[in-house]
């Protein structure tokens, strides 16, 4: 279910509004190699009105079940951050990028504000480009295929031979 926000209704009386949304997370259409258990993710929400749109702060502190890009074990992917982003109404101009412009997005309809496309927009940006278990993890032996952080084997050194381009010369040797 989409969860959206009327930000116009939400800070009409006030100048900011903080809350708390919990969202499951089969619920944010993220990629495949996030494993969406049965779960909801919480999320802290602060909404400030600004003279050229709206400034909304989200906190997370949650873990998703990822698959490893080396091994392709499944563990939990630790996300604990606080992005602020300003939706503005105003046209971007046909000129050179500001740093501010880096934290602002075009608001489209600030009554129908997409709550969901944002915070899974928040968590794939915060998700690293590399996905590993460990800092160190060593992958998968590209010939037999084990695990090498649960088993050792020994193909790398006997086809380190046979594919080297040097393993012609050892004919002549003999």
């Amino acid at each position: 279910m989409t969860i959206f926000l009327n930000l116009k209704e939400e800070l009409k009386r006030e100048p900011f509004k903080e809350f708390f949304i919990s969202i499951p997370l089969k619920d944010l259409d993220l990629p495949e190699n996030y494993y969406l258990e049965e779960k909801n993710i919480d999320v802290k929400l602060h909404l400030l009105k600004d003279k050229d749109g709206y400034v909304i702060t989200i906190t997370l502190n949650t873990t998703v079940n990822m698959s490893c890009d080396r091994c392709l074990t499944v563990f939990p992917q630790k996300f604990e951050f606080t992005e602020s982003v300003l939706f503005t109404k105003k046209l971007p101009k046909h000129q050179e990028l500001s740093e501010e412009d880096l934290y602002s997005e075009y608001l489209e309809d600030e009554e129908k504000f997409n709550l969901n496309e944002f915070v899974r927009e928040e968590i794939l940006v915060n998700t690293p480009m590399k996905v590993l278990c460990k800092e160190d993890c060593k992958g998968l032996c590209p010939y037999c295929g084990i695990n090498k952080n649960e088993e050792s084997c020994d193909c790398e050194i006997k086809m380190r031979g046979k594919e080297s381009p040097f393993a012609k010369l050892e004919k002549l040797l003999k």
